[in-house]
């Protein structure tokens, strides 16, 4: 299973009634395209400019590439998001991270509308992946998590297709989902890691959000 994420700035210019648009095109975008086997989006807290995040995930590559040729992809989603359409909503990412994600086998990320999540991306140090994953799952005993999935970030390192190595370095080697039952749980929790890892963390942009859920998943918005 592929989970891939897509994180924008939106122009605060846009109208209420483009970005209502694009919110509810994406978000209900698995109604329309059978490969989308969830979908979920955002509006995130962050320390950057990017405060939009679609989280969805795919059965596998193939599928994955039928979704990005579906009819619904051009004639729906690029209307916000690419830099030649006259109605694009979405800003220059200035970060190096828009489309990130990785292999799965279950959909262990799975939250009910309502919860909130942290995506922290974060560029380690090489040779520390198992350090942090250690100090990662200590974080997330500490009782205000109901949901941690640390994994490199290979999507990142892929062409479009979601399967074939580009062989450049990525600004982000790995991602790390926290889930909260509420965005009030999510803002008093106290990390450490930072702490914790020391070095080990070359870099890190956190996104909080609460989850609005669109296509499988519990409580799900659209379906």
């Amino acid at each position: 299973m592929l989970r891939r994420f897509e994180i924008y700035p939106v122009d605060p210019a846009a109208s209420d009634a483009a970005k209502a648009a694009m919110t509810i095109g994406i978000r209900d975008c698995g109604k329309y395209v059978p490969e989308l086997l969830h979908s979920a989006i955002g509006h995130a807290e962050s320390e950057t400019t990017l405060n939009f995040v679609w989280e969805h995930a795919y059965a596998s590559p193939r599928a994955y590439q039928r979704y990005m040729a579906h009819p619904y992809h051009a004639a729906i989603l690029d209307r916000f998001l690419l830099n030649d359409s006259p109605e694009q909503i979405i800003l220059a990412n200035d970060y190096g991270l828009g489309l990130v994600g990785y292999d799965i086998e279950t959909p262990d990320y799975l939250l009910p509308a309502g919860a909130a999540r942290r995506v922290v991306a974060l560029q380690l140090a090489q040779g520390v992946e198992q350090r942090f994953a250690a100090i990662a799952a200590e974080e997330a005993q500490r009782g205000a998590m109901i949901n941690s999935i640390f994994q490199y970030n290979s999507f990142a390192a892929r062409w479009f297709d979601g399967e074939t190595e580009t062989g450049l370095p990525t600004n982000w080697t790995h991602l790390w989902e926290q889930g909260f039952a509420t965005m009030a749980a999510a803002r008093a929790f106290q990390p450490q890691w930072r702490e914790m890892a020391g070095d080990s963390v070359i870099d890190a942009i956190e996104l909080l959000y609460e989850v609005e859920a669109g296509f499988g998943y519990p409580q799900a918005a659209g379906g």
